[in-house]
């Protein structure tokens, strides 16, 4: 049986060894890149399950190679980075990384929350093609496309299934955790931050098509997409 393959981008081999002495006995094999035109070359050639990546890799840097891979590809990329700041994590979510960890990690957390990447976009795979309309939103789920009064709108792999559980049942507020539980992330070992950022971008992208706010944060709750 093959092994799932993950990549980790990193220019300290320290943190290569790290990262493959905590999931080799996991079950995957781990694969390393130094650079950023490595970690792109050997992408192409191995296609990974999941790609762990730093952001200071020197050029092209994290965020580069993050944007480059998303022009081909929905795989699961976790930012590995020592950068703490919230504007760092919501700059690699914008450049369409799935999850963000600071260093230092345990090996434990980082095997759930890759195991947790995995396991998600397997299940998303076995999606089928539909639409679902709430209002003025559509969602063709085949095409993983969202339209906002007819005009679409562009979104990351995890802003569409944000919005997609949102879209099940409009009215219905979904808790913090039932909207990370579709999105491939934890709250128990994620950042505090990471769904708020990720529902401020949907906002932003929504807000650049049309002056209706669809998506509602319901205080010490979670979410819901429509207000009446």
């Amino acid at each position: 049986m093959n092994r799932e393959i993950i990549l980790v981008v990193d220019d300290v081999e320290d943190i290569r060894t790290f990262v493959k002495e905590a999931l080799t006995p996991e079950g995957y094999e781990v694969i390393e890149a130094a650079s950023g035109n490595a970690a792109l070359e050997i992408f192409r050639k191995r296609e990974p399950s999941v790609v762990i990546l730093d952001l200071s890799i020197g050029q092209p840097d994290g965020y580069e190679v993050c944007r480059e891979i998303r022009r081909t590809s929905t795989v699961p990329i976790i930012m590995l980075t020592s950068h703490v700041q919230e504007m760092d994590e919501a700059m690699c979510l914008a450049a369409g990384a799935d999850d963000y960890i600071t260093k230092p990690v345990s090996a434990q957390i980082l095997a759930l929350r890759t195991s947790t990447q995995i396991r998600h976009r397997a299940a998303q795979i076995q999606i089928s093609g539909s639409l679902i309309t709430a209002g003025p939103i559509s969602l063709n789920t085949e095409s993983r496309l969202l339209f906002m009064e007819k005009k679409q709108v562009d979104l990351t792999r995890t802003e569409f299934e944000f919005i997609q559980l949102l879209m099940s049942n409009p009215k219905r507020v979904f808790t913090r955790e039932e909207v990370s539980d579709a999105i491939g992330t934890s709250l128990v070992y994620s950042s505090d931050h990471l769904l708020d950022t990720h529902a401020s971008r949907i906002r932003m992208k929504i807000k650049e098509v049309s002056d209706m706010k669809v998506l509602h944060a319901v205080r010490g709750v979670g979410y819901r997409l429509l207000s009446n």
